[in-house]
C-alpha cells in the first residue's frame, strides 16, 4: 500500500472505492458521552451522483485551504481522507475518510489518518476536528488515534451532521 497526496485530477477516482457497509449497532453522541443503540442499519454503494457531490465539495477548498490523501494498491485507489485547513484559528477538519470495503481493517483508515494529522501539524493547527458516521468501526478508529467526543462541535458542522459523532484530537 501507498500513501500519497491526490492531484485534483485524481479525486474523480473515488469512485473506485466500496463505501457499503452494514451493522446492528447505531453510537449516539449527548457532549462527551457516545453510547451504544441497537439498530440495524446498511450504506449502499454510492452513485457517480453522489460521489461527484464530494468531489465539488473537495474542490472548493482543495489545494488552497487543504489537502487530499490517497492510498493505493496495484494502481487502484483504495482509500481517501481529506484535510480542510483553518476552520477556526488552529483549528482544521479531516473533513472526509472512506476506505473500501474489501481493504478494511488491514491499517488503511490508520494509515490515511495519520497522515491528514502530520499535514494538520505541519501546517500550524492544534487540533484536529472530524464529524464521524455513528458506527462503531469509524468511531473506534478514531478513538484508536485518540481522537475524544467534544461537547463544543463546531456549529455549522453540526448542523450539516447532528447524528455524527463529533471528536477532536489535540496535535
Amino acid at each position: 500500500m501507498e500513501i500519497r497526496p491526490l492531484a485534483l485530477a485524481e479525486l474523480r477516482r473515488a469512485q473506485e472505492i466500496d463505501v457499503t457497509e452494514d451493522g446492528t449497532t447505531v453510537l449516539v453522541q449527548t457532549g462527551r458521552q457516545v453510547t451504544a443503540r441497537p439498530e440495524t442499519w446498511s450504506r449502499p454503494p454510492r452513485s457517480a451522483e453522489g460521489w461527484g457531490a464530494f468531489e465539488a465539495r473537495w474542490r472548493a477548498f482543495l489545494p488552497e485551504h487543504g489537502a487530499a490523501l490517497g492510498a493505493w494498491e496495484a494502481g487502484r485507489l483504495i482509500g481517501i481522507a481529506t484535510l480542510r485547513r483553518g476552520v477556526r484559528p488552529g483549528i482544521d477538519q479531516l473533513e472526509a475518510l472512506f476506505v473500501d470495503r474489501a481493504h478494511r481493517r488491514r491499517g488503511v483508515a490508520s494509515a490515511l489518518v495519520a497522515g491528514i494529522e502530520h499535514l494538520a501539524r505541519e501546517g500550524g493547527a492544534r487540533r484536529l476536528y472530524v464529524s464521524a458516521t455513528p458506527s462503531e468501526s469509524a468511531v473506534g478508529c478514531y478513538l484508536s488515534r485518540g481522537f475524544q467526543p467534544t461537547d463544543e462541535p463546531l456549529p455549522e458542522l453540526f448542523e450539516l451532521e447532528p447524528e455524527d459523532i463529533h471528536l477532536t484530537l489535540d496535535l
